[in-house]
């Protein structure tokens, strides 16, 4: 009798803690889908990872990094396409299966048995306490090893504990896929992850893993994971996207997504949201009613009253709000455009607009430019310091390739480049990464 009294306390035991697995990291995150621009930042190579079954690291993430019960200070970097936090694990694991116990706790933008012989994987801190973010990207990857194409893809790890995942544009189809995407957290196991399957919108399960992903993701693409906190109704602005090159004077609409982290709902109109450019306000709307885990888009009309770079983000602010760290997205940047147009026009279009592809690249960059004159003025590339590196004057094709060699036809060093194209007062200017 006794022993039937002890397995059945055993059995209550296990179905509880069961339980407990379930529920445990849909109680830790609330995940959404969003989108963004692919900008590749640059950053301190991981080489050990940069090989076939790499793995790098531990790196300093710069902050303490809370995720699930545990806080991090330190990651590993595998070239299968995961980030470690706590660096305990010693393999670089090809092998996806997010409920593994001992292979934890992961973020994963793309786990697969990834070639990075022609590629990079790079890391970096950005930003300013408490709103540090750690960056974690691998470039040109080939997905899987043995394959021809190009796959791009980025995870961010918040100082508040949100993770995103980004992807980039890529070149060809993936050969022979399994991909996991994904989070895990400890104890690791059933219950503790959260598996992607893609789609509009995609879903994050804790209770069903998808580990033969086959889906080129659309550049842009992101996906957000969002610390859920024990205050009340507690708002979250987790990111903002919208024009790239809005025109002066013009109205463009920008959104930001926010969150509920709370354990309440936030009732509406009691939130505002605000388009910021640093301590300026540009917008503001008024946040729908929320319930806990759930987002929504909030969307901020705003007319840049100026040209030239800027850097936007979203803020959301509720009155006795118990934890503001988490009411700031990561910057947006931004480059307002002169506008020219005429009174028969039935919408507004920059005069002048530059596309440049693969970014990153390697070996050559192709320049597009679209225009209305017959030629442009001048092409210019240039390094961070401002340096001149290279220049086509009175060009008048519509594209042009860059081998990645200076004036001199000397090959320049990995890094973040400028590329500005001028007509007249109009200058286009964008951001490219060589490596």
């Amino acid at each position: 009798m006794k022993k039937i009294f002890t397995n059945a306390i055993l059995s209550v035991l296990i179905l509880f803690i069961l339980g407990t697995l379930t529920a445990q990291i849909t109680n830790k995150y609330a995940f959404t889908q969003s989108s963004t621009f692919w900008e590749p930042v640059f950053a301190n190579y991981a080489t050990d990872a940069m090989t076939d079954e790499g793995l790098a690291g531990p790196f300093n993430l710069g902050f303490t990094f809370p995720f699930g019960d545990q806080t991090y200070t330190q990651v590993k970097i595998s070239s299968n396409g995961w980030v470690n936090p706590g660096a305990n694990l010693t393999l670089p694991y090809y092998g996806n299966g997010l409920a593994t116990l001992n292979i934890r706790p992961l973020i994963a933008p793309l786990w697969d048995d990834l070639g990075m012989q022609n590629g990079a994987v790079m890391y970096e801190t950005y930003g300013t306490a408490p709103h540090r973010i750690f960056f974690v990207q691998w470039l040109a990857a080939h997905w899987k090893y043995n394959a021809t194409n190009e796959y791009n893809l980025m995870t961010r790890l918040h100082e508040t504990g949100q993770v995103d995942l980004i992807y980039g544009p890529h070149i060809g189809t993936p050969l022979n896929a399994d991909a996991t995407i994904g989070i895990n957290i400890h104890p690791g196991g059933p219950g503790y992850y959260y598996s992607v399957l893609p789609g509009l919108p995609a879903v994050a399960f804790s209770n069903a893993e998808y580990n033969n992903l086959q889906v080129s993701l659309d550049s842009g693409t992101m996906y957000i994971f969002m610390p859920k906190t024990s205050y009340p109704g507690n708002p979250a602005a987790v990111n903002l996207t919208g024009p790239k090159l809005p025109m002066q004077n013009v109205v463009s609409d920008y959104t930001a997504v926010i969150g509920n982290a709370g354990t309440s709902q936030i009732v509406n109109d009691t939130a505002t949201a605000y388009l910021m450019r640093g301590d300026e306000v540009l917008a503001s709307a008024s946040v729908p009613s929320l319930m806990p885990g759930t987002f929504a888009n909030v969307t901020l009309p705003w007319a840049p009253d100026t040209t030239g770079f800027m850097e936007l983000t979203a803020k959301v602010v509720l009155p006795n709000d118990p934890d503001s760290l988490n009411n700031r997205t990561y910057s947006y940047t931004i480059t307002a455009q002169p506008y020219v147009g005429n009174e028969d026009e039935i919408a507004p279009t920059p005069s002048l607009i530059m596309d440049c592809y693969p970014n990153p690249f390697r070996r050559e960059l192709s320049i597009n430019v679209s225009h209305r004159n017959d030629s442009i003025d001048d092409i210019s590339v240039y390094n961070l310091k401002g340096q001149l590196i290279r220049q086509w004057k009175e060009v008048k094709t519509n594209s042009l390739k860059w081998d990645g060699t200076d004036i001199l036809q000397r090959p320049v060093s990995s890094g973040v480049y400028l590329i500005k194209a001028r007509q007249g007062n109009n200058i286009h200017t964008s951001k490219v990464l060589k490596f």
